[in-house]
């Protein structure tokens, strides 16, 4: 059953790092929907930190500045192979084949990748935190 969505704009990235033939972007504080609010809880819209998206067997453009896509995302186009676009991700999230994702970072970087396929991992767990924002 799927709880939160992931909303990339406003979504904190930590790093962007190479693993294996793959990509890793690991979020900071990834900006979260909370799609099915359980009884009691407070806002729909938060934070979860800690979260992963990993890119298997990827190719990537990054004007040789990897380690500069870092920070708050502007905007990002993902695009399934099986389904077409999205605008965000359902949590839990694994693709259903291949990926593209166009990332923009509010820095200027940019970031285009191809992958064979896409899913999200919480190392921590889904800790879904409340948005203080006015």
């Amino acid at each position: 059953m799927v709880l939160h969505e992931l909303v990339f704009a406003d979504s904190e990235v930590a790093a962007v790092a190479v693993r294996g033939d793959g990509l890793c972007v690991r979020f900071s504080a990834a900006h979260v929907r909370r799609l099915l609010r359980p009884a009691g809880a407070g806002a729909d819209e938060g934070y979860v930190p800690a979260l992963e998206l990993h890119f298997e067997r990827a190719c990537w453009e990054d004007g040789g500045r990897l380690q500069a896509c870092i920070g708050p995302l502007a905007q990002v186009q993902w695009c399934e192979e099986t389904a077409g676009p999205r605008r965000s991700l359902p949590l839990p999230y694994a693709s259903p084949g291949a990926v593209e994702a166009h990332f923009e970072f509010r820095n200027g970087e940019r970031l285009a990748v191809r992958a064979a396929s896409a899913c999200v991992e919480a190392p921590d767990g889904l800790r879904f935190l409340e948005s203080l924002a006015c």
